[in-house]
């Protein structure tokens, strides 16, 4: 098959057209939009122009904001001081993309605005449902620019990043002590060679909190090697540096160095193990670290934090950060962006991890006093690092794809397959999906 010429990728995405529609898990049908979409591709408000301000938007979150107080404290404030008020829809997590997907594909105006991850953009952007921000470039710029590039397609934002999930490398300092290990370890080859100090009959030396999600393992580790899954021309790229990652685990898992099985990534039982005294060091994507300083037994004596482990390339973390996007379908869409706006600035992404402890997604946030005098500054500083280093990629299919590269690496980061079959059949078959949508 005749390859398309090389094309950057952030410039193919609104080019794609039904293709986004057809990548989206679970739904055909034409993505294309009309007049009638909220969109007229120049970034301004559609219709006549003269939209006034909607008292009010229908916002939904991604599960119940019992679970994010900082998201609620901060809409409390946005009614407040805009008088414009939010009805929260409150969908569970796994149904919230079949939920957007659905009315979207009807057309519907139901939601004006929701908050999801930044992996969700590339399929929503390629079937014209979302409406571009407009947010210019002194809220932007707030932002390190590998956010700011992540959310950004065809020069256009498309989603305000809101709080930040990415990995930080936390240990439990008494148990290193106690084990005569002075200092976390730097490297992959010092996570396996302290690791053998660590170990001990109740305490694994490392373990991750990836929420059962093989990939986002293997895409943490994989950019740590300066590999990616994908290269400018959406050819799939990943055998060599995922062979770095596949060995990598392999020595832990044959050294006895991680739990065993997959469910050692599950994101509370791994937090839940830490703070147990089970696990002497975990990478972390949730405000572990906020919870274990509170946690009965530890403290700023006990918890400690570094930069994650370098790999061969990079000490990159996975970047998963959650960010508010407005439909395209909306017609409160000033209201909605004012929202998107709102919530994202920083004095909100401050709010947001004072009261739940969320990783800010703007550097500054890191140094106010406020936060200084409730996080000890080691910690902060290593989150800021982490947040300013993270990497991630946009891609159409993300579903798809994420599911041929978790049926063959999960049985090999368990020891149940070959490392380089799986990583060649991974790549053929997402090579293959590519081609049959049109993208190679």
């Amino acid at each position: 098959m005749q390859r398309q010429s090389k094309r950057t990728r952030r410039r193919f995405i609104k080019g794609a057209g039904a293709i986004g529609t057809v990548a989206l898990a679970g739904c055909g049908g034409n993505g294309s939009s009309d007049g009638e979409s909220g969109s007229d591709g120049s970034g301004e408000t559609t219709g006549t122009g003269t939209e006034s301000m909607a008292d009010s938007i229908v916002f939904y979150n991604a599960g119940s904001l019992k679970y994010d107080p900082g998201t609620e404290a901060n809409i409390e404030r946005f009614e407040d001081e805009t008088g414009i008020s939010v009805e929260v829809n409150e969908v569970p997590w796994n149904n919230l993309k079949t939920s957007l997907t659905t009315i979207w594909r009807n057309k519907d105006a139901t939601v004006d605005a929701f908050n999801g991850p930044t992996w969700w953009l590339a399929d929503f952007v390629a079937s014209d449902w979302l409406e571009p921000l407009e947010l210019g470039d002194s809220h932007m710029s707030n932002f390190p620019k590998n956010l700011q590039n992540l959310v950004t397609l065809d020069g256009k934002t498309y989603m305000a990043p809101e709080f930040g999930k990415w990995g930080t490398y936390l240990y439990d300092q008494t148990h290193f002590e106690e084990q005569g290990v002075s200092e976390a370890p730097q490297t992959w080859d010092e996570v396996v060679s302290k690791g053998q100090q660590l170990k001990t009959e109740n305490t694994s030396p490392f373990a991750f909190t990836w929420s059962n999600k093989s990939v986002f393992t293997f895409k943490q580790f994989l950019y740590q090697a300066g590999g990616q899954l994908f290269n400018d021309s959406n050819e799939p790229v990943f055998v060599d540096g995922g062979m770095d990652v596949m060995d990598f685990f392999t020595k832990l898992r044959t050294q006895d160095l991680i739990p065993d099985g997959i469910s050692s990534m599950g994101e509370g039982g791994a937090g839940d193990t830490f703070i147990a005294g089970q696990l002497a060091s975990v990478e972390s994507w949730t405000p572990l670290g906020a919870r274990a300083l509170d946690a009965d037994g530890w403290g700023k004596d006990r918890l400690a934090s570094a930069k994650p482990p370098k790999g061969p390339d990079s000490r990159a973390t996975f970047q998963d950060t959650n960010g508010i996007s407005v439909s395209a379908f909306s017609e409160k869409k000033r209201a909605a962006k004012k929202f998107a706006q709102f919530m994202t600035t920083t004095k909100s992404s401050k709010t947001n991890m004072k009261v739940e402890g969320n990783p800010a997604v703007i550097p500054s946030v890191y140094d106010s006093e406020e936060i200084q005098s409730q996080y000890p500054s080691w910690l902060l500083e290593d989150m800021k690092f982490n947040l300013e280093h993270a990497k991630s990629e946009t891609y159409l299919a993300q579903p798809q794809v994420d599911d041929y590269l978790a049926e063959q690496i999960t049985p090999a980061l368990l020891g149940d397959k070959d490392p380089q079959k799986a990583l060649e059949t991974a790549q053929s078959n997402i090579e293959r999906l590519y081609q049959d949508i049109g993208l190679l």
